[in-house]
């Protein structure tokens, strides 16, 4: 009985703007990891921290992507954006971490973790499978049943 719940919050967002950014995300992630070139992770955290709090059109590399996808004429195809807005706090919280551990020259821990995204970001990419929006499915159906439940006990008359 242990249904998984899609979580929708009624806005919208282009999938192929999302794994094209995923793309770069992945291609920035690599360029870390094997050319210990670590100004790209700067620019992720920036990056990601702009579009978690201020939005996807607020961000620069989003923006460069959509006028990519403008001038390349490829439609949108547009999703739920509940599900990737939780993906993008998670890739924020991994960029700012990653960020932070080569600031405080603790790299190894910088690769590792750098290491985990990169997977997460790739099963995006190539498998069309985002662990962040089954992470948050699964929190979702199994704390949002108790929830739903505690407070249908306290509406009773």
């Amino acid at each position: 009985m242990n249904q998984q719940v899609c979580p929708v919050n009624y806005k919208r967002v282009n999938v192929y703007l999302i794994k094209f950014y995923s793309t770069i995300v992945a291609a920035l992630l690599m360029m870390f990891l094997l050319a210990d070139w670590r100004i790209p992770m700067y620019v992720l955290a920036v990056d990601f921290s702009i579009r978690v709090l201020f939005g996807v059109r607020y961000s620069p590399l989003c923006r460069g992507l959509g006028l990519v996808l403008d001038y390349l004429q490829v439609k949108p195809r547009e999703i739920d954006a509940s599900t990737k807005q939780f993906a993008a706090r998670v890739g924020m919280t991994f960029s700012v971490g990653v960020a932070l551990l080569i600031w405080t020259g603790a790299l190894t821990a910088a690769k590792v973790l750098a290491t985990v995204f990169l997977v997460a970001v790739l099963s995006e990419v190539m498998l069309d499978f985002c662990i962040a929006c089954w992470m948050e499915s699964v929190w979702k159906s199994y704390f949002g049943r108790k929830r739903d439940a505690q407070e249908k006990f306290f509406d009773r008359p």
